[in-house]
């Protein structure tokens, strides 16, 4: 990857000929109301290309109405990513490597890079920004200029996709090692290990902390800001994913993290990396061929997975546990690019007019990027009519999918509305469903189903892991008369609960007691007149989730060490956990609720971090502790002073004097700890000691023997003192 650096007036005029010839960029300032006003674009908004005519526009996120445009900002068919921070946009030939930036505030494309690598990643984060080379080049660049800041960093190739973290740290993905790298403002950090070398990673930026996905060992792996690592244990099925590894996107806004696995069953997975739950469900009931899904995105409860087939977005609720009507986005099968900005999802059909803006609560709106009222360089908008009186909206009630995107927008090319072209590519518009009648006077019964009538297999069986359980939620079969359902776990264990659900619901299994070491599936069984009725298998999930923080963690200093102790996560009900000790002392797979650590230093503070682990993964938080060694420093009265003065020494040996206390005196003095010495042997009790004590004297320190003082016996040091270590 080449980054050209500026050369004066030339170099400004191989820039301007580079944008012309390049991209072919028509300079134009968009206005509002005439062509020679400044553009007024949305604060709440988003910019969307079209390959189909080389156009890039900005649509309001709060309307879905487009307030500006770029035309020609390349040939027609090009490969651009749209590269959006703010008011930074950088738009990216995925092709070429060219790299232009648009002046919001004008209109117009400003500045053109090329840096000669295709594919080229570009990260933006507030006034950072990075080029990163897949072939194994990352550089720090101005988001403004486009020019190189510091020297390049050189990484095994090839390099995964990458994204800057909440503390403003570039993380990538180096799968040849294993490893993640963080880059804070062009410096490398220190690796992360998060998988063997040559395992497929994925990376994303949860709620500001990266999570990386090793899908050759079913793993995800989190990296804190003080560089601790938590990692959790997916189902097996993510291995299934192969070199291609599992699809997610570069970032969510909250610790909920999608995870799609290629395949023919579609598995979706969602991970919440603050409570380790991991739900699932399998896109294959609703999608006929999973294979052409891409990478999902999470807003407010529902996810949102791309179907390139279909040109849709296929919607699961996880709070409802059910399939949403799916919302269309494109009029034909191609690349539909889904992310998350300013809080609203947007789904751009890239090859086409066809884009949608859906808030947290599910409500869209269509984006017409090619309506024909939007200012343009030589084009005045036309008024819109105001409406008398405006609709009123329930806003409780989530919009379901129009199609207005669909067969009833209106043609660009200018066609009857319901009358679109038919191509040899072109998917077949769907089964428009027949209008309700008008309700009349006359009541008429509801049809109810055939008592004799087979029922369909219950359908949208998803499961989600929980502390000591596994949730299995399904709808309901279609058609016939069911009875009641029941579930089978595989392999056989634990306990369902209720033994069996009504035909009316409600649609729920709670599945205890297995084993968290073991993976399981389940199949609901729609129970009827005429015998049985079996889903298809749901994903594997297992009966725990990774362990929280451990509670009560406490550190009891005592003389070179500290005696832990702590009581297991709330969270983990039935499952073996171990512990590993970090800080001050290390010690891996921990069992039981203690531990004593030894060899420490006295007179220092030591502190401890104490992290759960069980067959689901490591804990997502840690306990801290400190142990203060201190010398306790603790009082005794002197003794055996009948026959002569007691002398202070000013060190452990029989000779010196730094003060004396009168014969047949008795005081309290403070012993601050206790060390080896001169032996000595009392005349009063013939008590013979080579331990002395460490006392405070007069605003300073002496020493006395031990056999002077009443201080406690049976070791050295004798508990409560500590050994003077200084």
């Amino acid at each position: 990857m080449k980054i050209p650096m500026p050369r004066g007036d030339r170099l400004t005029a191989v820039i301007a000929a580079a944008a012309v010839a390049v991209l072919g960029v028509t300079a134009a300032v968009v206005g509002v109301g005439t062509s020679s006003a400044g553009p007024k674009l949305a604060d709440v908004g988003a910019w969307l290309w079209n390959s189909r005519n080389g156009a890039v526009v900005h649509a309001n996120g709060l309307s879905g109405k487009v307030d500006g445009r770029i035309d020609n900002v390349a040939d027609p068919g090009s490969r651009l990513k749209v590269v959006q921070d703010g008011t930074t946009v950088l738009l990216v030939d995925q092709k070429t490597g060219v790299v232009s930036r648009i002046e919001p505030s004008r209109l117009t494309v400003v500045q053109t890079r090329d840096f000669q690598a295709a594919h080229l990643q570009l990260v933006v984060e507030g006034n950072s920004a990075y080029a990163v080379d897949p072939e194994g080049t990352v550089q720090r660049i101005d988001p403004v200029t486009l020019n190189a800041v510091g020297a390049p960093i050189a990484l095994p190739r090839p390099l995964g996709r990458s994204a800057v973290d909440g503390g403003g740290r570039l993380w990538v993905p180096v799968p040849a090692r294993g490893r993640a790298v963080p880059v804070l403002q062009g410096v490398r950090g220190t690796d992360v290990e998060v998988g063997a070398a040559g395992d497929p990673l994925a990376l994303t930026v949860a709620g500001g902390v990266p999570l990386i996905v090793d899908t050759a060992s079913s793993t995800a792996v989190t990296v804190g800001a003080d560089g601790t690592s938590s990692r959790f244990v997916l189902p097996k099925e993510v291995g299934a994913a192969g070199k291609g590894g599992v699809l997610s996107p570069a970032h969510t806004d909250g610790p909920t993290v999608p995870l799609l696995v290629p395949g023919r069953d579609g598995l979706l997975l969602l991970l919440d990396t603050s409570s380790g739950q991991i739900s699932q469900t399998k896109l294959s009931q609703v999608v006929p061929d999973p294979s052409r899904l891409g990478i999902p995105q999470v807003l407010g409860t529902r996810a949102y997975v791309p179907d390139t087939r279909s040109g849709r977005l296929i919607v699961w609720d996880s709070a409802a546990k059910s399939f949403d009507k799916p919302i269309s986005v494109a009029r034909r099968p191609g690349s539909i690019d889904v992310f998350i900005r300013d809080g609203l999802l947007w789904a751009n059909d890239e090859n086409g007019d066809g884009a949608v803006v859906i808030d947290p609560e599910g409500r869209r709106h269509d984006v017409q990027k090619d309506d024909p009222n939007v200012p343009g360089p030589t084009r005045t908008p036309k008024p819109e009519p105001s409406p008398s009186v405006p609709p009123t909206l329930d806003p409780t009630t989530t919009p379901t999918d129009d199609t207005s995107t669909g067969p009833d927008r209106p043609d660009p090319t200018g066609k009857p509305s319901g009358h679109p072209t038919r191509t040899r590519d072109a998917v077949p518009p769907e089964d428009t469903p027949t209008p309700t009648p008008t309700p009349s006077r006359t009541r008429t019964a509801t049809p109810t189903p055939s008592a004799t009538a087979a029922p369909g297999a219950p359908g949208a069986v998803s499961v989600q892991s929980g502390p000591g359980r596994i949730d299995v939620t399904f709808t309901p079969s279609a058609g016939g008369t069911v009875d009641h359902y029941t579930l089978q776990a595989s392999p056989q264990a634990g306990q369902v609960s209720p033994a069996q659900v009504s035909g009316s619901g409600p649609f729920r299994f709670e599945f205890t007691g297995g084993d968290c070491t073991k993976e399981y599936t389940f199949t609901v069984v729609a129970h009827w007149k005429g015998g049985e009725v079996p889903s298809e298998p749901s994903g594997a999930a297992r009966p725990c989730v990774a362990p929280g923080v451990p509670s009560g963690f406490q550190a009891k200093a005592k003389n070179h060490g500290a005696d832990l102790s702590w009581s297991p996560p709330e969270n983990v009900p039935g499952s073996a956990v171990t512990y590993t000790l970090s800080g001050a002392a290390t010690k891996d797979d921990i069992e039981g609720t203690s531990f004593s650590v030894d060899g420490l230093k006295n007179n220092q503070k030591y502190d401890f971090v104490l992290k759960a682990k069980n067959a689901a993964g490591e804990g997502q938080s840690t306990a801290s502790a400190t142990a203060d060694l201190t010398y306790p420093r603790q009082s005794y009265q002197n003794a055996n002073n009948n026959q002569t003065d007691t002398i202070i020494r000013p060190g452990t040996s029989k000779s010196g004097e730094i003060g004396r206390i009168p014969k047949g005196q008795y005081t309290s003095i403070t012993v601050i700890c206790q060390l080896k010495g001169d032996t000595v042997t009392e005349d009063e009790t013939k008590e013979t000691s080579d331990i002395w004590n460490r006392i405070e004297w007069k605003g300073g320190v002496g020493y006395l023997s031990d056999t002077l003082m009443k201080t406690p016996r049976g070791g050295f040091p004798a508990a409560p003192l500590f050994q003077c270590d200084d």
